[in-house]
């Protein structure tokens, strides 16, 4: 367990500099990565109607739609598993799983709160 002096379990209040503000510069690299793998999955999240119209195409014409399914079901999968095995900088769990799951639509840590939109 970690002391109450670890730098990983305080808050982002405990992190304050010397003017009283917040300094969350340490955590913005790995927040910024963090983001970009929430937004790589939300957009291919995102397009799954554009997918299906284009198997409806393909299927109407008579061709064949195993490459397309397949590229599709591995990106959606590169993309889950690169999310789900982000950590948080501040509390070193995983960001986006609490327990099992995966739930990349909270804006912020699931175990400590670290909003991954403090990365600009």
């Amino acid at each position: 367990m970690a002391s109450p002096s670890d730098p990983s379990q305080q808050s982002p209040e405990d992190t304050s500099g010397d003017n009283g503000t917040v300094s969350l510069a340490k955590f913005l690299p790995r927040l910024k990565q963090i983001k970009r793998a929430r937004s790589q999955l939300m957009v291919c999240f995102l397009t799954f109607p554009l997918y299906v119209m284009a198997v409806t195409t393909l299927l109407g014409n008579g061709q064949d739609i195993g490459v397309l399914m397949m590229l599709y079901m591995a990106l959606y999968a590169g993309f889950g598993i690169n999310l789900s095995i982000r950590r948080c900088p501040r509390c070193h769990q995983q960001f986006f799983v609490k327990k099992y799951f995966l739930n990349p639509f909270p804006r912020s840590c699931a175990h400590c709160g670290l909003s991954c939109h403090h990365a600009a």
